[in-house]
């Protein structure tokens, strides 16, 4: 193990231990109950469920009940985050009311009730959130695009982001969507990174090869990475997605007959975790024809105005699932230029999907998987549109 994830991993624990600690410093009044005391041994067994999980994969051969507490601790991921939002917002609010006398006092009592509510409430709020993780939809864009020596009138296009094989997609939700994408009818299939989550050894033991087989794509199926195909082992994903049929391009292109050039880029996390860095987009398409349009996927969707200068015609990304639960959505849109749906650029179209799995908590709040099709129409005059 190197030493600059053995930093990151030690730095990720304190992170973890300390915002529980918070969290069971303000939910302990709960204990002046006996259905509460109940309640807090229930939470704080939660709270170490991911840990022991994680221990007990590495160090026992107890597979079973390794998955099964890491999956209680991945929820509890969920609670822990609404959690330490109220936490916040109840201490928040303690130091304005002692500092304005017409703001009653959450005297110990007054706390717990907040906190018995507040248990069952964001309980509500992941069941509802586990089942809005499953709802599926297909999201349509249509672009029309000046090739006057097109070999196709058009490609439909289906395209997926985060699907994120791992503890909770697995083979039953990998089937599930390989039998999407094919009722669409795709003449094209493509993975905008993130398709492993931890590793290639767990997207073995759900076939995920063997799934991904049985996509119907007569134009080819193609992908690049994303941040955790880095953190897998691109090399090792490549091989293994090639298994599958999977071409993945890295900083590299593919023309789809002589009608659409696809340029796949090596994710962000490139720079910081391989040795090659990315290559501009501009030296990528040197070789290319100026005649055919241009489709970029670029896992994250960082330095937009890149693909914009370069005239590409539409270009895929992911990674920011939306924000996968409210609040954060916000969060994402502060860093990101756009992090859900579609943003124009002089004749660029960009969009950027919220995803089909998830990370983390197989929680969504406010954001919707989603599977994108495209109905890509190739014209002959210099002008193309979108909608």
């Amino acid at each position: 193990m190197g030493l600059g994830l053995m930093v990151f991993i030690g730095s990720v624990s304190l992170i973890y231990f300390f915002a529980n600690y918070y969290i069971y410093r303000h939910i302990s009044v709960l204990c002046h109950s006996p259905l509460g005391k109940v309640v807090l041994i229930v939470l704080v067994l939660a709270m170490i469920a991911y840990p022991c999980g994680r221990l007990l994969q590495a160090f026992t051969s107890l597979e079973g009940i390794a998955k099964i507490s890491a999956m209680v601790g991945s929820y509890y991921f969920a609670f822990m985050a609404y959690a330490f939002l109220l936490s916040l917002f109840i201490d928040i609010y303690r130091l304005m009311s002692s500092l304005f006398s017409f703001m009653p006092l959450l005297d110990v009592t007054l706390r717990a009730h907040i906190w018995k509510i507040s248990v069952v409430l964001i309980m509500v709020l992941i069941v509802i959130g586990s089942i809005n993780a499953r709802r599926t939809r297909t999201v349509a864009l249509n672009l029309e695009m000046p090739n006057v020596n097109a070999t196709l009138d058009s490609i439909r296009a289906v395209a997926v982001s985060d699907v994120h094989v791992g503890l909770f997609m697995n083979n039953s939700r990998i089937k599930d969507l390989v039998s999407k994408i094919n009722d669409l009818s795709p003449d094209l299939v493509l993975f905008v990174g993130d398709i492993v989550d931890e590793s290639v050894s767990v997207a073995m033991e759900e076939s995920l090869a063997e799934e991904l087989k049985q996509l119907n794509a007569p134009l080819g199926v193609y992908a690049v990475a994303g941040n955790h195909e880095y953190y897998a082992g691109i090399e090792e994903v490549e091989k293994y997605l090639a298994r599958a049929g999977v071409k993945l391009l890295q900083d590299e292109f593919a023309i789809i007959e002589n009608s659409l050039i696809l340029v796949g880029r090596r994710d962000i996390t490139a720079n910081r975790i391989e040795r090659s860095k990315r290559i501009p987009l501009n030296e990528i398409l040197q070789e290319v024809s100026k005649d055919l349009p241009v489709m970029v996927l670029d896992h994250t969707p960082v330095n937009l105005d890149e693909a914009a200068s370069q005239g590409v015609a539409i270009q895929l990304s992911g990674h920011t699932h939306n924000g996968q639960m409210w609040p954060f959505n916000l969060i994402t849109k502060l860093i990101f230029e756009k992090s859900w749906g579609v943003l124009q650029k002089d004749k660029t179209l960009i969009y950027v999907s919220s995803g089909y799995g998830t990370w983390g908590p197989p929680v969504r709040l406010g954001s919707m998987p989603e599977i994108i099709l495209l109905n890509l129409r190739f014209i002959n005059s210099v002008q193309g549109g979108s909608e």
